[in-house]
């Protein structure tokens, strides 16, 4: 009793789907890791960002000053 031609097609068949299945899942993760990379913003346009929030009174002047010193000291 041995393995008949359908079988074997069935088979080989199910295995190729598996594979492409998994190759999906595969390039799925990959695509999401890169496009989830955000590129870093520069230091100045941290700091005109940071002046706006202080102009629009939304952060405390000492707040300002903090985060403006970390900035300029991570350059």
């Amino acid at each position: 009793m041995g393995i008949g031609y359908r079988e074997l097609l069935l088979l080989l068949v199910m295995i190729a789907f598996m594979v492409l299945i998994i190759a999906g899942i595969v390039w799925l993760i990959g695509s999401v890791s890169k496009s989830s990379k955000v590129a870093p913003r520069s230091a100045s346009g941290r700091l005109s960002e940071l002046e706006s929030l202080r102009k629009a009174n939304q952060i405390t002047a000492a707040e300002y000053e903090r985060q403006r010193a970390a900035i300029v000291s991570s350059v």
